[in-house]
């Protein structure tokens, strides 16, 4: 399950690189960054680290079939992805959402004004320095109706599994990462355009050189 914006304009994302690095490796050198350098993202690393975190790795004409980078209950995918660019090079900065089955950036907002995406922002505003933004919602109707209320907990537990591929990745191709405990959860939703009774943001991750 996902959704898309079919009217929207898509900017189509290239094949991702291959990081090239042992795994071992990688979970061992593993942390968190907070030093951002607001040196930009450039497009090729954007599309390995949605790719590889959260991406349609195998294709089904079964869709129950089809699998993606990371497990999920019931293969309902409750989550979506928003990416947030904050600095980029081939990319402008822009709110933008990760349509999975085309490997593409559906664009939401360009510009970003200063205004739009100052309330997002709590106590630590240093999250600014950062390249990208990934914003992870969730919309818990694809689990709860297959498992009821107890299906409100697995979005959180799926969001964690994309964040550790994100932490990892960010650690293979050199860039930092670190995961945002807080924000503006209604001036999230509002930046989104979001309903928030529908699809509520669950986690952050700031991403950068």
């Amino acid at each position: 399950m996902y959704k898309t914006y079919s009217r929207l304009e898509q900017l189509i994302l290239p094949p991702p690189p291959k990081c090239g690095v042992e795994l071992q490796t990688t979970l061992l050198s593993r942390k968190s960054y907070r030093n951002f350098s607001k040196k930009p993202i450039n497009l090729s690393l954007l599309s390995g680290l949605l790719y590889y975190s959260s991406g349609l790795t195998m294709v089904s004409k079964n869709p129950k079939e089809s699998r993606r980078a990371y497990p999920s209950a019931g293969a309902k995918y409750p989550l979506e992805i928003y990416v947030l660019i904050l600095q980029g090079i081939d990319i402008k900065p822009g709110l933008y959402h990760y349509d999975l089955c085309a490997h593409a950036l559906e664009i939401l907002l360009l510009p970003v004004l200063k205004s739009e995406v100052e309330p997002i922002w709590k106590s630590q505003r240093w999250f600014r320095s950062a390249a990208v933004i990934f914003i992870i919602t969730a919309i818990h109707k694809r689990t709860t109706e297959k498992y009821g209320p107890e299906g409100t907990i697995f979005p959180f537990i799926e969001a964690g599994h994309i964040g550790q591929n994100l932490y990892l990745l960010a650690q293979a191709y050199k860039v930092g990462c670190c995961a945002i405990g807080q924000m503006n959860e209604a001036s999230v939703c509002k930046l989104l355009d979001i309903n928030p009774n529908e699809e509520y943001p669950v986690y952050y991750l700031a991403i950068g050189n």
